[in-house]
């Protein structure tokens, strides 16, 4: 027998409300239901045909009841998205078994089974809101860790002082003091300099991921978050402390924080080192010099050096990678960074206008 068991998985649901065509997102799925992320709430009881895509193209319909609505106001305490919860009441076997390869495919390749407990490991977690603290404290429980909770940033410091954590978790956005405030003094006193910290934002901008990766933040969580993604990250956030001290690394998303970004914060920062992006099946690298660029290295050798960093700037999908170091290598691109970029958006202005 099939064991359920809720899967994130991001699927493209569409269904019908007043005569309208809805097009949304999953959040998690498993056999019995699935709850869909958007703000066209139906009424508890209503049934509708979902028309589910799986993301390996693989196309169902199924008949669908509301059983649960996170209305804007729910969602906005519990730090997630609006949305609905369906339990599907009508399904015949072919796609019920689709649905079931579907998430045994995700279970063995895509998420953990289960995460294995951090033994004798604490959080201090701060935010201001009292269902998000009493939810972060529900999911890290989970995976073995005890929970400090508090509602400011000035109180989380304090306990921070009486016993030093494993991880903090804080919210950017905290009465008294704010999470980049705890940040930056945490990082000035000798015994919690190294203690990892996860900041919770509500603000996607470059800039606030740039200043708070500058301050010291282990990661950032941008709100909405799943408690699988934030278990994750955290427990990742406190393993690696526990490692040896190596090379500073900088890594993250394109889709967080840009080519271009990163390039600027190099620049201005006068770094060295190598950059290293990956997109599907694609890497590359950029040598930097003293926050410049003077070499890059993507296999591409029937294009000259900047048309191979125009191309690069482009990618808004992928990872990243910055390991400092020093760089010696002559100089094939003759472009300060500034250049290169009001160049690359020179570029991408004409091919638009063409």
């Amino acid at each position: 027998m099939y064991r359920e068991q809720r899967i994130v998985s991001r699927c493209e649901v569409e269904f019908d409300r007043l005569g309208r065509r809805v097009q949304a997102v999953s959040e998690d799925l498993s056999v019995r239901g699935v709850f869909v992320r958007t703000d066209d709430l139906l009424a508890v009881g209503a049934v509708v045909d979902l028309d589910l895509r799986l993301p390996d193209g693989v196309e169902l319909r199924v008949g669908a009841k509301v059983i649960h609505l996170l209305t804007p106001a729910a969602a906005r305490a519990l730090g997630r998205r609006p949305g609905m919860g369906f339990e599907f009441v009508e399904q015949d076997p072919e796609a019920r078994q689709r649905l079931i390869n579907h998430l045994d495919r995700m279970n063995e390749e895509v998420v953990p089974r289960r995460l294995d407990p951090l033994s004798h490991s604490f959080a201090v977690v701060a935010d201001a809101g009292q269902p998000l603290l009493d939810r972060i404290s529900n999911a890290l429980t989970g995976i073995g860790f005890e929970t400090l909770l508090f509602r400011s940033g000035a109180e989380a410091l304090a306990a921070c002082h009486e016993l030093i954590p494993d991880v903090v978790v804080a919210a950017l956005d905290m009465p008294s003091m704010d999470g980049l405030t705890l940040l930056g003094r945490l990082k000035t006193k000798q015994q919690l300099a190294d203690v990892p910290v996860v900041l919770l934002s509500d603000d996607a901008s470059d800039f606030t991921r740039l200043l708070a990766y500058r301050l010291g933040v282990t990661d950032v969580v941008p709100k909405p978050f799943t408690d699988e993604e934030l278990c994750i990250r955290v427990r990742r956030a406190a393993v690696e402390s526990r490692r040896p001290p190596a090379e500073p690394v900088l890594r993250g998303s394109l889709a967080e924080i840009s080519v271009a970004t990163l390039l600027s914060l190099f620049e201005f920062e006068r770094k060295s080192g190598i950059l290293t992006v990956k997109r599907d099946d694609h890497s590359a690298r950029l040598f930097i010099a003293a926050g410049r660029v003077v070499k890059v290295d993507d296999g591409e050798a029937a294009h000259d050096p900047r048309t191979r960093v125009m191309n690069l700037l482009d990618w808004r999908i992928g990872r990243f990678e910055f390991n400092a170091c020093e760089v010696i290598a002559g100089d094939e691109l003759g472009l300060m960074t500034q250049q290169l970029l009001l160049e690359h958006a020179r570029l991408r202005d004409e091919a638009a206008r063409e």
